[in-house]
């Protein structure tokens, strides 16, 4: 039968193996598409074999809902929330908690072999983790800079790449800042010079066409 423990802990493992190594990489793959389709098969497994429980399949249900919310809102901790519900829901879904406890249990581990071989072996970057570190949209390779010391940008020259209204966006030495007008407002694409840092506060005013070919 599909529902017994043997297929039910192969279907497990591929699950986890393969979502695990689906949120290693950037494309979806055939392992993603594996993953979801034994879990499908599991819970069906149990279903028909008149072990699901209301409560269980709730469980499931909050957990993918939490899935899609965190999707939208950058955070870990309900990603985390929801990983533990369905954890839950797999093991309650079925009529032994206590074995598929510790199929989870090893299944864990295996996960975090996985990630840590594909991180340190391979020398990769995990890119779900950017979501929750927030480091997609302000690491170096996206065009920023790190906030430690500014003081060197006194004096430099740039470009507006949005309004200042009064904060803004700069380009300075090919490099993304963020950046403060000197007034109410510069618009987009007005070059600009930097006349004060304070900490993480960079102000700009805009520079005429004399101190240029100054």
């Amino acid at each position: 039968m599909i529902a017994s423990p043997v297929i039910s802990t192969i279907l497990l493992l591929i699950f986890f193996l393969g979502i695990t190594y689906q949120l290693l990489n950037y494309r979806v793959n055939v392992f993603g598409v594996l993953s979801i389709v034994s879990l499908i098969i599991y819970y069906v497994a149990h279903i028909l074999n008149d072990e699901s429980s209301i409560f269980s399949l709730t469980l499931l249900i909050l957990a993918l809902g939490l899935f899609v919310v965190e999707f939208f809102i950058v955070g870990l901790v309900l990603g985390v929330i929801g990983i533990l519900l369905l954890f839950l829901s797999i093991i309650f879904i079925t009529e032994d908690p206590a074995f598929y406890s510790l199929v989870l249990l090893f299944i864990l581990i295996l996960v975090l072999i996985e990630v840590g071989v594909f991180v340190k072996v391979k020398k990769k970057k995990v890119p779900f983790w950017k979501r929750f570190v927030l480091t997609d949209a302000t690491d170096s390779e996206s065009g920023y800079t790190s906030f430690d010391d500014r003081s060197h940008l006194v004096g430099k020259v740039g470009v507006t790449t949005t309004p200042l209204r009064p904060s803004g966006t700069v380009i300075i030495d090919d490099e993304r800042i963020d950046a403060v007008a000197e007034g109410s407002f510069i618009p987009g694409q007005v070059e600009v010079k930097v006349i004060l840092v304070e900490g993480t506060r960079i102000v700009v005013r805009p520079i005429k066409s004399d101190e240029v070919n100054h």
